[in-house]
Parts: structure tokens; C-alpha cells; sequence
């Protein structure tokens, strides 16, 4: 049956063949129940496998979660590369972090601004330049120079090179600085605090006294010039700590010329300091002595400041017995007692102090010598001072 419309109909539109229509429909229909009969076998063919040949179910079942679109491949790409770019930067973050763990000279953005400033055409001086105009501290310099070396990919090859170049040559040039400063860093900044003082400063005296042999002298000018003598205790302590920090990190493949160098620097400094423990504990006895007497001393007359004008009269390359008399009246004043006292106490300082602090055992006794000649004549007038013809003499015709 078929329905037709004149020309003259709604918009002119041609005629409509209504079986066609419905037959149309019908093959869709049974194309939709095809392919949900289709759907429906693999899914039974699936489930079967899965029951009957589990591993080969599993297989199936990876490459199909594998299995991704173009698309949704490129956003993972991107996702990916995101996630890289973040942990990359993560990564150099927590590494310099580590590289300037408890460090309180050097900080983690302190690595990072001089790794970002590197360009990839830089050559050793330049990197070397950078390096040393962040950090004046050899040590320190050489910690930055470990962190670029580390942080630099291979994929740079020509300024890894360099840095690792840079490296070297600045190890050639500092050795002993890079060394044995980067062995004593931590102690350095400890001991900085306690002492008000900068741990660079510190580090390069340690330098200075471990370079090479120093007489007793020569180690009590430096730290005399530096520090008070409750400073010196500390100061001290610090370097014993920094030499058995330094051994340690050489293990038995220490040179026997820089275990000789620490050895003597020990010993040396521990003969300053017994010095003045000797006055320290001595001194009162002799004030006591002499308050009990009616002597009036000097209010700041300290054990320290004994020491030290003892110190100056030992180390004196021409003593006499002149300068002797001058250096104890500068301590005690005029009165003939209190200087007779603290020239007997020097006389005995002569025997109950460490042997390392004299020159040789004759300068030693040169000094006993000015020392008994000082007493002489500064008791001239005192009948009371025992005189030679006092003694007896060991032969008759002596």
C-alpha cells in the first residue's frame, strides 16, 4: 500500500514509500540482535576461558589493561613527563639537602643557585670563579664542587667534564686546606659558638698549627694573640679533636711525617696549658703567704697574667737579670718581699714546668742563673736574706 500527495501538496514533497521504510527498520533490528547474540558468545567464550585455562584468562586480561588509546596515550605521556620533570627536581632538592645536612656555613639553596647558574659551555676557570665567589672557604668550595660533579648528567658532556676538571685542580691547589678542613668542619662550628668566633677562622688556624712543626713559643704567640687563656682550653680541645678526627680519616695510611707533625703539636700544646695550670695552682699559696705577712698585692693579680710575664722572660732571647727584676716588679710592684716571692716561685717554675717549654736544657739553666742573680740583688740591703759566706763551704780551699 503506498500513499501518494498531489503537486500541489504541503511543500511540494514528493511521495513516501512506507515499505520501504518498514523493511529498513526490520534489517536494523536484526543486525542489533546479531550483534548482541555475538556479545553475548564472547562473553561466554571469555568466562569459559577464564574457568577452564586461568593463566591464558589472565594473559588476555593484562593486554586488554595494556591496551590504550592514541589519545589517552599522549595524556599519559604528558602526565608522565610532568611527574619526571617534579621528582627530577625533588631528587636535586633532597641531595643538596643532604650534601648541607646539619652544615650551618652552607645551605641547600646555596648548592642549588650556583648549579643554576652554570651555563653548559663553562669552562674550569669559569666554574672554579663561580665556586669561589659564593665561598671563600676552601672546604666549603670543595663541597659545592662535589654537589655539581653529582647533580650534572652524563648527558652534558662537556661540563661534566669541566666540573670534574675544576674538581681536581682545586684539590691539587688546597689540599691540605680541602682535607683537613673538611675533617674538622663539624668541630670547627661547634667550637665556633662556644668561642664567639667564626668557624672559618678557626679551621685555618688548625691549618696553621698542623702544617708544620711549631716550638712551644710559636703556638703560645698564636693563641695569646687570639684568645684569653679560658679561651685556650677551648681552643685546645678543639684541635685535639680535630687531629683525631684527621687521623681517623687517614687510617693506618697516615704519612709518617704528619702523624710526626700532630704528635709534636700535641705534646706542645699540652705543655702551654700544664704551665699554666702550674700557677694557677701555686699562686694562691704565695698571695696567701705574703697577705699573712702584711704585703699589700695587686688586685688584678691573676695566675694568667703570671704566667704570661713568665712566658715573655723565658722566651727572651738575651735574658739577664735586669729584665727579670723589671718584669716581676710590673707584676707585684716595689715591695722587696712580694718580689722575692715571685722570683722563688719562678725559680721553681724553672723545674715544675714541661722541659718542652725551654729552648734547650742549657738555656734552662742559663735562666736559673739570671734568676738567683735577680733574687741577689734586689735583697742586697736585707739582712734577713741569706748571703754566700751563710753556707758552708764543700772544701776548704774553695
Amino acid at each position: 500500500m503506498s500513499a501518494s500527495g498531489g503537486a500541489g501538496g504541503l511543500g511540494g514533497s514528493q511521495a513516501v514509500d512506507v515499505a520501504q521504510v518498514q523493511a529498513a527498520a526490520a534489517k536494523a533490528d536484526a543486525q542489533e540482535v546479531v550483534a548482541s547474540q555475538e556479545q553475548s558468545d564472547i562473553s561466554m567464550i571469555k568466562d569459559s576461558q577464564d574457568l577452564s585455562n586461568p593463566q591464558a584468562a589472565t594473559r588476555t586480561k593484562k593486554k586488554e589493561e595494556k591496551f590504550q588509546t592514541l589519545e589517552s596515550r599522549r595524556k599519559n605521556a604528558t602526565q608522565t613527563e610532568k611527574k619526571s620533570e617534579g621528582t627530577e627536581d625533588k631528587s636535586d632538592a633532597d641531595l643538596s639537602d643532604k650534601y648541607t645536612e646539619n652544615n650551618a656555613e652552607i645551605s641547600g639553596q646555596d648548592l642549588r643557585s650556583i648549579r643554576d647558574s652554570l651555563h653548559d659551555d663553562a669552562s674550569e676557570e669559569d666554574i672554579l670563579d663561580l665556586v669561589k665567589s659564593k665561598f671563600s672557604d676552601p672546604a666549603l668550595q670543595s663541597i659545592a664542587l662535589d654537589y655539581l660533579v653529582q647533580t650534572t648528567p652524563a648527558s652534558k658532556g662537556a661540563l661534566k667534564d669541566s666540573l670534574v676538571k675544576a674538581q681536581q685542580s682545586h684539590l691539587q691547589q688546597n689540599r691540605q686546606a680541602v682535607v683537613g678542613g673538611r675533617n674538622v668542619l663539624f668541630a670547627s662550628q661547634e667550637y665556633a659558638t662556644a668561642l664567639n668566633t667564626s668557624a672559618p677562622g678557626l679551621r685555618e688556624l688548625y691549618l696553621q698549627v698542623t702544617s708544620d712543626f711549631h716550638s712551644c713559643e710559636q703556638l703560645l704567640q698564636m693563641l695569646q694573640s687570639r684568645y684569653s687563656f679560658e679561651e685556650m682550653g677551648t681552643v685546645t680541645s678543639f684541635f685535639l679533636k680535630g687531629m683525631s678526627a684527621d687521623l681517623k680519616s687517614e687510617g693506618s695510611s697516615v704519612p709518617a711525617p704528619k702523624l710526626q707533625v700532630m704528635m709534636s703539636e700535641t705534646r706542645n700544646l699540652q705543655a702551654v696549658i700544664t704551665g699554666y695550670d702550674f700557677f694557677q695552682a701555686k699562686l694562691p699559696v704565695l698571695t696567701a703567704s705574703l697577705k699573712a705577712d702584711g704585703v699589700t698585692l695587686p688586685e688584678d693579680l691573676k695566675f694568667d697574667k703570671v704566667a704570661d710575664t713568665f712566658f715573655k722572660l723565658i722566651h727572651d732571647k738575651f735574658p739577664t737579670a735586669s729584665k727579670m727584676e723589671r718584669g716581676v716588679r710590673d707584676l707585684v710592684g716595689d715591695d722587696t718581699e712580694a718580689i722575692t716571692g715571685m722570683l722563688n716561685l719562678f725559680f721553681v717554675a724553672l723545674r715544675g714546668t714541661s722541659p718542652r717549654l725551654f729552648a734547650s736544657a742549657e738555656k734552662r739553666q742559663q735562666l736559673g742563673t739570671m734568676m738567683a742573680n735577680a733574687l741577689d740583688t734586689v735583697n742586697i740591703n736585707n739582712e734577713d736574706y741569706p748571703k754566700a759566706s751563710d753556707f758552708p763551704k764543700p772544701y776548704p780551699w774553695s
